[in-house]
């Protein structure tokens, strides 16, 4: 099978243009003062990795395919393969956020003219981060059991609830937010989606502490005050919360693809063990390592595939079916199964966290945690579901075809 990506020599071009920007602007040595799990990030990273994204925003990097009129940078996707690519080489602090791949799409879908000028280029450019909000304590799979409550007073709406697993260690501007509007509309049709600054009074933003890491927050609502313009489609949005969320699902699903060849720990491991020596030989002499590492190899760029599969489709404007949610589906069934090969392989190296003894700057330990967490955008039984109603196998209202209508609407 061939993995190889062939570029064209506009492409290679390009790309040495990219990568020494990013050699000008990235610090040497600072990839490697970066800690495995962001929860443990320090506020000067995260300020550093702010600041890089508005850079990159300001060339139009951050958000290459978008409209310059909206934000984006308005260039080719050939180009854009290169961004991404050349990104995905450095491990530096994340310059992408839930703003530009899943808000920022519902927005074009669905906001208003004014409301599309008010949050995307801010978003775009990089100078604002907006959180998804929709889970809740009691409401995540089953997102339309939500109860927070936006009751209308006025010009304004006012948010009463909880919800819980949003963001990230630091800080953002806006909460992308759902919430019942109408307690007594049919399921489904009684939910409204609105953007709320986190500088609102009555905003509540505390942190969780999760064994897998990553920084999540829990947020309160307690009578914090919204006012109508904040309604994401305007009047005409009442209502139609479910339909805005489900651009965003589809594209958290996996409708967005991927063109990132690397996958950083299967990367890693591997060098690791041409480096480590058991018994009197490299780990990679031993046939049964040899095997786990050839069938992570493939296997890893089987979901590389089925990314650039994605990304082509929605930037083609193909219709999805399953193939969003097989996407997701790989990645959660091949994260724990990485983790599980890496413990066979490692032994209890790969849990150790002390940088005296854990292999690879501790990447390993963070994976195994990492691997847990596989609810974000759906439980892989959700993502069977949705292939199952997509292709015709399920006796279940099959929704997709809406869902495809609002993911192609968001491009």
């Amino acid at each position: 099978m061939d993995f190889a990506t062939h570029y064209t020599k506009e492409q290679q071009e390009f790309r040495h243009e990219v990568r020494a920007w990013l050699d000008a602007n990235i610090p040497k040595g600072f990839e490697a003062s970066l800690p495995p799990d962001s929860a443990n990030q320090e506020r000067a990273q995260f300020e550093w990795a702010r600041e890089f994204r508005k850079k990159l925003g300001a060339k139009g990097w951050l958000a290459p395919l978008w409209p310059k009129d909206l934000g984006g940078g308005g260039l080719s996707i050939d180009q854009a393969v290169v961004i991404e690519e050349e990104l995905g080489e450095r491990d530096v602090p994340p310059v992408g956020d839930l703003g530009i791949s899943l808000a920022g799409p519902a927005i074009r879908a669905w906001g208003t003219d004014e409301q599309k000028q008010r949050y995307l280029p801010p978003i775009l450019k990089g100078e604002h981060i907006v959180w998804q909000v929709f889970t809740e304590p009691e409401a995540g799979s089953d997102l339309a059991s939500l109860r927070t409550r936006a009751v209308e007073d006025g010009d304004d709406f006012v948010i009463n609830g909880n919800k819980i697993f949003v963001g990230s260690k630091f800080d953002a501007e806006w909460l992308y937010t759902l919430a019942v509007t109408d307690p007594t509309a049919p399921r489904h049709q009684n939910i409204s989606a609105f953007m709320i600054p986190t500088s609102a009074p009555g905003l509540t933003i505390t942190h969780l502490d999760l064994m897998a890491g990553g920084g999540k927050r829990m947020i309160y609502f307690e009578d914090v005050r919204v006012a109508r313009e904040n309604l994401i489609g305007g009047d005409t949005g009442r209502g139609k919360g479910w339909w805005v969320a489900q651009t965003t699902l589809e594209l958290e699903h996996g409708g967005s693809g991927r063109v990132v060849a690397r996958n950083k720990t299967v990367d890693q491991f591997i060098e690791y063990c041409k480096g480590v020596t058991r018994n009197g030989q490299r780990l990679t002499a031993d046939p049964n390592v040899q095997q786990a590492l050839a069938d992570l190899y493939v296997k890893s760029h089987v979901g590389r595939l089925l990314g650039v599969r994605n990304f082509w489709m929605r930037n083609t404007g193909k219709k999805f079916s399953y193939e969003g949610s097989q996407f997701s589906l790989w990645g959660k069934t091949f994260s724990p199964y990485l983790a599980q090969k890496i413990m066979e392989v490692a032994g209890p190296f790969a849990m150790v966290d002390d940088p005296k003894w854990a292999p690879i700057h501790a990447e390993l330990e963070n994976q195994q945690r990492q691997s847990l967490a596989t609810h974000p955008g759906g439980t892989p039984e959700v993502q069977k579901i949705i292939m199952s109603r997509a292709m015709g196998l399920s006796r279940t209202p099959n929704r997709t075809a809406e869902m495809g209508r609002t993911e192609g609407a968001a491009h």
